[in-house]
This record gives C-alpha cells, sequence and structure tokens, in this order.
C-alpha cells in the first residue's frame, strides 16, 4: 500500500474543509442570476487555454477564490439540490485554468495538478 505524502493529506484536507464550506453556503448568495448550463461550461473548459476572466464571465463570481499551497484554486457551487455540485479549476501564474474539477462525488479527493505541465 502506498503511503500518502503529509503534501497530498494536507491537500485532501484543505479541499475537504473547502468543499465542506461551500456545503454550508446558504443558496440564494451562491445566486447567479439566469441560469447557465454549467454541464456546458464545464465542458468547455480547455486546460491550458481557458482563462480566470472567461471562468467568471461563463459563471459569475466563484463561491471560493482562494490559495493552497501556492497554487490558485476556483471554485463554484453549483447546486444544493439532491446534490452538492461543485465546479473547480486551478490557474497558473497568467490565469490559465490547468486543472479541473466538475461534478465528482465528494468521496473522491481531487489534487489539484498542473495537467499543462507547466507549458
Amino acid at each position: 500500500m502506498i503511503k500518502p505524502t503529509r503534501k497530498s493529506v494536507f491537500a485532501r484536507a484543505l479541499l475537504g474543509l473547502l468543499f465542506a464550506g461551500c456545503a454550508s453556503a446558504h443558496p440564494a448568495a451562491t445566486h447567479r442570476g439566469p441560469a447557465v448550463d454549467v454541464r456546458a461550461v464545464a465542458r468547455s473548459v480547455v486546460l491550458c487555454k481557458t482563462t480566470e476572466a472567461e471562468m467568471r464571465q461563463k459563471l459569475g463570481e466563484p463561491s471560493r477564490d482562494g490559495i493552497l499551497h501556492e497554487a490558485h484554486v476556483m471554485s463554484w457551487l453549483i447546486s444544493t439540490e439532491t446534490l452538492t455540485r461543485y465546479l473547480a479549476v486551478l490557474l497558473d501564474a497568467h490565469g490559465v485554468v490547468v486543472d479541473l474539477y466538475w461534478d465528482i462525488p465528494t468521496e473522491v479527493p481531487w489534487v489539484p495538478t498542473d495537467q499543462c505541465h507547466g507549458r
């Protein structure tokens, strides 16, 4: 069995807190106006090309906009109906999306990783 590194355990703990905090947010606080097809937005994200500005334009202000280690992570609480749904992105220093988390069960840990490998 592979032992998790201290860094990955810390990242999972922080993400758990991030998602727990989003789940407790009042739904009215996350209202973005007209309905957005978030599934289409998630599928339209192109790693290494889509920017922070484009994400904000499509989804409005994020529910969370923070730092994990030295990485910029933004997330949107999409739904709290029967299931809590999240869309989260990892941004590089230039504000470009380098990793994406969309509608994955919270039991599955997301460890944000630069999928563009520094381009």
